[in-house]
């Protein structure tokens, strides 16, 4: 399994994760001392690695739990999980307690933080 996952980040690496209409791209976000990549359903091509780890393909209100914070920009295409109110919150993953995924939303698209170590993903696998 651990193989396939890193085969899937050198992948992902490849993908561009647009994180909303006005061009801005977030790669990673930090929460908690760790980092967490960005990643979405539908047309990104990122759903073989939503699948692998766990989630589902389709990201919905649904799966947003309790509200945790605003994602801030903290340069190099990467943002912070912060208290002050931006245009885009971070939730707990609802179905099931984990600190290796929250959702994000972005102009009303959801997306999935899947902790990163620079090798592999934590999904909920």
């Amino acid at each position: 399994m651990r193989k396939i996952i890193s085969v899937l980040v050198a992948l992902a690496t490849l993908c561009c994760f647009t994180a909303c209409t006005t061009g801005a791209v977030v790669h990673k976000v930090y929460y908690n001392g760790n980092e967490y990549w960005i990643c979405g359903a539908g047309d990104t091509g990122e759903g073989s690695v939503l699948e692998a780890c766990g989630l589902p393909e389709e990201l919905t209100a649904d799966l947003c739990g309790e509200f945790i914070g605003f994602l801030e920009s903290a340069g190099n295409n990467a943002s912070e999980v912060v208290e002050s109110e931006t245009d885009i919150p971070v939730y707990n993953y609802a179905p099931q307690e984990t600190e290796n995924v929250y959702i994000v939303e972005i102009d009303g698209i959801y997306y999935a933080a899947i902790r990163h170590d620079g090798e592999i993903y934590y999904g909920l696998n």
